[in-house]
């Protein structure tokens, strides 16, 4: 099954809206707003010990869709550390189940390629 990965940028985004983060080089993957100046982090409104911050609604037709983001309130808090936050563009990364399906169905690949390349195979590699 393919999995979304990331080319990490440390500029900022070119408009405002909700992005995928790390700080720095972290692994760890954060949904963060940019609002065109600053980065803020999201957080369920009430439930943060560190101040309530400002309300927060989802934009419409944002970049990055999260299935909760309308049952809770949100708000925002300000990010002390602007210069650490990289933003992601995202690509699909395709599994080799995925990569022969599509060198079959677009005749790379003949259809029997289990079979196919059994004699040329056992020639190379036995007589090595």
């Amino acid at each position: 099954m393919s999995k979304t990965d990331y080319t990490w940028l440390a500029t900022a985004p070119h408009k405002p809206d909700v992005y995928v983060t790390r700080i720095n080089t972290s692994k760890i993957r954060t949904v963060r707003y940019w609002d065109g100046q600053r980065w803020f982090d999201i957080s369920l409104s009430g439930t943060t010990s560190r101040g309530s911050g400002t309300p927060f609604t989802w934009p419409k037709r944002a970049r990055v869709a999260i299935g909760w983001r309308k049952k809770y309130p949100l708000s925002l808090r300000k990010i002390t550390n602007q210069a650490a936050i990289q933003w992601g563009t995202p690509y699909r990364v395709y599994d080799d189940k995925e990569v022969l399906a599509y060198l079959v169905k677009s005749g790379r690949l003949p259809a029997d390629w289990r079979t196919a390349f059994q004699d040329e195979m056992r020639a190379k590699l036995d007589s090595a």
